[in-house]
């Protein structure tokens, strides 16, 4: 049963590979009402159709903050279609894959064009493809660092040129990604060298926005109970009010960093 859901996963994942086709983006009456409401703190979130993505959207909505929310299919995501319509003029559904550069510079041009500034990216979209060794593909290693690496890279080089100085920039990693305390092999190897990776990319940004007192951490959410994560025991909910407490107390004394959701720094 354990493996025939795993199918099922790397099936559904790999389909993310294939073009969508051209997805609704938010209209220019719609920017021009969300700058308009953006009297607070402006969040933008990837992966935001489901999970801890969706959980970050919500939260922050709930603030009274605005959000820029990205996925990449905006027109099937149900749940985002109503909280855009329930928020209207504090939140922008926008459509961003990222592994996808002319999608990741449209929205870049989009956010220039209408002149929207962000105080806090939550680089949270990410795959889990599980592959053990014997059965590793180019397609599931490129996947897996696709997504969780080079996407979280070019997402953020689209976004920081957009942000407030003093903003921040969170990146959602993984336990796995810690070099230290890998005692063997197992079928989260790919994903874990892509989490790895992530935080190298967090101490180099980091460097990058030094200059404009851009906070730049990665950040392990725990174990969450989501469909990527069915052991979990953290709900969404949870995690997020337990990340959210944590980053709000962060300052440049913590930039380039790695740490658990309570704000203990993890190793490398």
């Amino acid at each position: 049963m354990i493996m025939e859901t795993l199918k099922i996963a790397l099936l559904c994942a790999m389909l993310t590979l294939i073009p969508i086709g051209v997805q609704a983006q938010a209209s220019a009456k719609e920017y021009k009402a969300f700058v308009k409401n953006a009297d607070s703190k402006v969040v933008f979130v990837t992966g935001s159709n489901r999970g801890q993505g969706l959980g970050w959207v919500k939260y922050y909505l709930g603030t009274g903050d605005s959000v820029v929310a990205t996925c990449r299919k905006p027109k099937e995501a149900a749940e985002l279609v109503a909280l855009s319509k329930k928020y209207a003029g504090k939140m922008l559904l926008e459509q961003l894959d990222v592994v996808d550069e002319e999608s990741i510079n449209g929205l870049g041009s989009r956010l220039a064009k209408h002149n929207v500034k962000i105080d806090l990216l939550v680089s949270n979209a990410g795959v889990t493809l599980l592959q053990d060794f014997g059965e590793w593909t180019y397609k599931g290693w490129e996947f897996n660092i696709g997504v969780n690496t080079i996407g979280a890279a070019l997402v953020a080089q689209m976004v920081v040129p957009h942000m407030n100085d003093g903003g921040m920039v969170l990146q959602i990693s993984s336990g796995a990604g810690i070099i230290s305390t890998q005692k063997k092999s197992n079928d989260l190897d790919p994903y874990a060298v892509s989490k790895a990776g992530l935080n190298m990319l967090t101490k180099k940004l980091a460097a990058r926005v030094k200059d404009r007192n851009i906070v730049v951490i990665s950040m392990s959410p725990g174990g969450v109970l989501t469909d990527m994560n069915p052991n979990g025991k953290l709900s969404v909910e949870e995690a997020i009010n337990i990340m959210s407490k944590t980053i709000s107390t962060m300052n440049m004394d913590n930039t380039g960093m790695f740490y658990n959701n309570l704000g203990k720094v993890m190793p490398w």
